[in-house]
């Protein structure tokens, strides 16, 4: 929506993809908008990853820098699918990783979180507690959406006509929601954490699918997201 805001301006930004490699099948209202919209879209690899947890819920957070600012952005994890393919989460957490991307003549970058959103683990307020953050010799960050609800975005979306992923959200009883079942939904990869659960009651022996063998636990030698919880959704 926010490309839609700035595209009615008169802008043509660049766009950044934190694009996935597994499951690409995903993406494919992704990649049909920047067909038709003819996008300019950049996308990399993490400088690092680290494991989250909270109760059943899994992710991985993904550490990328530009030029000399760090932004994260999180892999959701929901189990293997009937019928779907999977990714290993430790092959997540293993993905191929770079020093980051550099960029010149760049004066701004738009995100497009409001205050509303939150992150299934971090919780947080999307890191929009001001409407930009200026950084010193670097593009600053800039939150036109900071103050929007949800109900705010889908109204705009509505009267707009700016198309969105169907098979992502649904309308129910007159309100948008997104799709209980993550089978299409980007911010997820459907994989297996069998080996990295840490909770105190976890097997230390697992059936691994991938290996097709009995396996150890290997909560405790991966990396874990620290105590303070960096992240984009708290600053």
């Amino acid at each position: 929506m926010l490309l839609h805001l700035l595209r009615e301006q008169g802008l043509e930004p660049g766009v950044i993809f934190f694009r996935e490699p597994w499951q690409p099948a995903k993406y494919e209202f992704q990649d049909r908008v920047i067909r038709e919209w003819n996008l300019m879209v950049y996308s990399w690899h993490p400088e690092k990853s680290a494991m989250q947890q909270e109760g059943s819920e899994f992710e991985v957070q993904n550490w990328y820098r530009f030029n000399m600012t760090t932004l994260t952005c999180p892999t959701g994890i929901v189990p293997p699918a009937e019928g779907l393919p999977w990714a290993c989460g430790l092959d997540i957490l293993r993905r191929p990783k770079q020093r980051g991307l550099v960029m010149q003549h760049i004066d701004a970058l738009w995100v497009g979180h409001k205050g509303c959103d939150s992150d299934p683990i971090l919780g947080g307020d999307a890191g929009t507690r001001v409407e930009a953050r200026v950084l010193p010799q670097e593009a600053s960050l800039l939150f036109p959406l900071r103050d929007w609800s949800h109900e705010d975005v889908w109204q705009y979306i509505e009267e707009f006509d700016v198309p969105y992923d169907e098979a992502r959200y649904e309308k129910v009883n007159g309100q948008w929601r997104e799709k209980v079942e993550k089978r299409i939904n980007a911010d997820y990869v459907h994989a297996c954490t069998a080996c990295l659960d840490r909770r105190p009651d976890a097997p230390r022996f697992v059936r691994c699918p991938k290996l097709g063998m009995t396996i150890e636990n290997v909560a405790d030698r991966v990396p874990w997201v620290e105590a303070e919880k960096l992240s984009y959704m708290k600053d």
